[in-house]
């Protein structure tokens, strides 16, 4: 809960304080269609799912931007597959999430803008009560690599639609690897 505090702060609070710099502030949400693969997720038996993404970049220049994002997956774990001898229901949730700093690169200016960016933060594993403790599955916090290539279609002025490729890798539970599509939206602030 800590996490989501910090990133709603930090999403809230951080147009503010940057508004006094030049540049041009925007806020970013998205939900992502994601394909996990990797040590956690064949341990755990992950199944494809949605997550969801907030964040807030500051661009000093039109090609260039600095920002933090918050990103959240819910998962199902299969008890019996994590070696869990509880009675759970068969799937029961647990929640990937994390926040990381981003660079994005803009070639373009105006109109249609691709785009490609890396990222670097951490993610962290909260699982189920019932399942702290087991030797397979228990709650991790570890580093997060990624890597997005997407494009921003103009809306209005201030509004932008974000669709994108994102590939993560988090160190938690012996890896866990992302494979996303978001479609987004970006707002900007000034």
């Amino acid at each position: 809960m800590n996490l989501w505090m910090t990133i709603l702060f930090l999403s809230v609070v951080a147009p503010c304080i940057s508004s006094a710099q030049a540049g041009r502030s925007y806020v970013q949400a998205a939900a992502a269609y994601v394909s996990p693969s990797g040590t956690l997720t064949d341990s755990a038996k992950f199944r494809a799912t949605t997550s969801y993404t907030v964040g807030y970049q500051w661009s000093p220049s039109r090609a260039y931007s600095f920002g933090v994002t918050g990103w959240y997956m819910p998962a199902e774990i299969d008890p019996v597959s994590a070696g869990s001898p509880t009675e759970l229901d068969m799937y029961d949730p647990a929640s990937v999430f994390g926040m990381n700093a981003v660079v994005t690169y803009r070639p373009l200016k105006h109109g249609f803008t691709p785009y490609v960016a890396a990222e670097l933060g951490f993610g962290s594993l909260s699982v189920p009560d019932a399942l702290v403790g087991n030797k397979h599955v228990s709650p991790q916090l570890g580093f997060s690599i990624a890597g997005t290539l997407g494009f921003l279609l103009p809306v209005s002025e201030k509004l932008d639609v974000d669709l994108a490729a994102r590939y993560a890798q988090t160190a938690i539970g012996g890896g866990l690897t992302q494979v996303n599509g978001l479609l987004g939206l970006r707002y900007r602030l000034r």
